[in-house]
């Protein structure tokens, strides 16, 4: 005899909507970045560098400069994760190439404003405003290629 009970298996629908949270859940993993989060990146390198100066007169700032960069680079981290786990997705990050590139500029600027700082001071306002831009420019790029990524 044949029962008509719940054999485990899901009925049509339920399959169907299985799939479809499924195809949610997958497409919302490959989610562009926050837009908030390299513009603060981007910041936090611009104010290392604008604070640069300071460093001349005591030497042990600069690797004060360098950790508050890291103290905040890794609390901006800690809260795009916490966010973006709390929305149900997997926090999507940045490959070792696409790191490379975006900090390819910086070790220039840094050098250019360590030499040129004798000759103009305000070389590290210069350097402060190319390293900003170029990490909001990237990634507004990196996000709108994740954004086309995803409709394809």
């Amino acid at each position: 005899m044949e029962t008509h009970e719940n054999s485990g298996r899901p009925t049509p629908s339920e399959a169907a909507a299985a799939l479809e949270a499924a195809e949610q859940a997958r497409a919302a993993g490959n989610a562009p970045l926050r837009a908030w989060l390299l513009p603060v990146t981007g910041l936090l390198v611009a104010g290392v560098m604008l604070a640069q100066p300071l460093a001349d007169i005591a030497p042990l700032a600069t690797l004060a400069l360098l950790a508050v960069l890291g103290l905040g680079w890794w609390l901006a981290e800690r809260l795009y994760s916490r966010q973006v786990s709390r929305a149900g997705i997997a926090p999507r990050h940045l490959t070792l190439p696409q790191q490379l590139v975006l900090a390819a500029p910086l070790p220039p600027l840094w050098i250019a404003g360590q030499v040129l700082d004798d000759r103009w001071s305000w070389v590290w306002l210069v350097a402060a405003v190319l390293s900003a831009g170029w990490i909001t420019a990237y990634g507004i790029v990196h996000n709108r290629r994740a954004r086309n990524s995803e409709a394809k």
